[in-house]
């Protein structure tokens, strides 16, 4: 890439997008509310106190209680203060651990001929992100619906100048066409070439030379080493495009928009697909758990489908409105 292929578009992006602007010292409103009225009060205190304690004993008491409310203040945790970070995790303590399916919302009291165990622990009903998935796709959450859209990845270091420029340019049309929140998940799967190995073997007796048949085996054995050699992945990109209201209201307009985000997505050459109802609970699966690891023991009567996605199949998008959060 020569100089004059370099490309035009630059811009400085903090390092923290999501921290609150300074407004005193450097500090942001919310350390100041927390900062100040401790120091006022240190500053009272040491003023009505300050001819029966000597200076050197206050400041043993108070260093302690100061370097407390400045850690508050300034520490951090993903993002987060101590001080929220400490109510979630009272939140959690006093929350029950042990939730229970609930389809109706109220877990019922055990029957009378049921033993009574000596502590019984604290549950709760189970609430799982989305309520329901209709055929089409539309994701019913709390309140709000989301339709999926599976997107691959450009080679963007690899394009010269102005064609980057051409893709941000693009890019940020599509951001401006936006007008509900968008979220961009990026996850790495395991990939699995049994199959394109296996359609490699199963072709190459069919190839028109022997010589192609030859490179296909080779190249069959090729991947079959990679796989037993190395842990092969790839990266699954999904846009999920939300609107609010429940799915029976908004969920064919936002299909249409989903539908435009897609083909707008697809003017920059990535490749896009509007997930369906059964795509769309596949997804889900596979980001609520672990690679290699299930939410159930799969039924077959159900050919294996698990988790949410059996009462997604039996509640329509007009029963239900429940909400969806790294």
């Amino acid at each position: 890439m020569n100089s004059d292929d370099v490309s035009t578009w630059r811009g400085r992006i903090p390092a923290d997008i999501d921290r609150p602007e300074p407004v005193l010292f450097n500090l942001t409103a919310r350390q100041c509310l927390i900062i100040a009225p401790a120091l006022l009060a240190a500053w009272g205190t040491y003023l009505l106190l300050r001819d029966l304690v000597p200076l050197w004993a206050f400041a043993m008491i108070l260093a302690p209680v100061l370097g407390v409310v400045i850690a508050l203040a300034l520490g951090e945790h993903d993002g987060r203060g101590l001080e929220q970070v400490t109510a979630s995790a009272l939140a959690w303590i006093r929350a029950p651990k042990h939730l229970v399916s609930a389809s109706s919302g109220h877990i019922p009291s055990l029957p009378r001929w049921a033993p009574r165990p000596a502590s019984s622990p604290r549950m709760a009903p189970l609430r799982l992100p989305a309520s329901a998935v209709s055929p089409e796709g539309v994701v019913d959450l709390d309140g709000r619906c989301a339709v999926m859209i599976a997107c691959t990845t450009l080679p963007f270091q690899l394009a010269s100048g102005r064609e980057q420029d051409q893709v941000l340019a693009a890019f940020a049309g599509v951001l401006d066409a936006l007008s509900e929140p968008v979220q961009i998940l990026v996850q790495r799967r395991s990939a699995d070439l049994t199959e394109f190995t296996a359609m490699l073997r199963d072709n190459a007796d069919h190839l028109p030379h022997p010589a192609l048949a030859e490179a296909a085996m080779a190249h069959a054995r090729f991947l079959d080493e990679m796989t037993a050699t190395h842990e092969l992945s790839h990266q699954q990109v999904v846009v999920v495009v939300t609107a609010a209201g429940a799915a029976r209201r908004v969920g064919a307009a936002l299909l249409r928009r989903a539908q435009d985000t897609a083909d707008r997505l697809a003017a920059l050459g990535i490749r896009t697909q509007v997930l369906d109802g059964g795509e769309a609970k596949q997804v889900l699966r596979e980001s609520m758990t672990a690679p290699g690891m299930s939410l159930t023991d799969p039924d077959p009567d159900t050919d294996g489908s698990v988790g949410f996605s059996d009462r997604a199949e039996t509640n329509s998008p007009a029963d239900t409105d429940n909400k969806k959060e790294r």
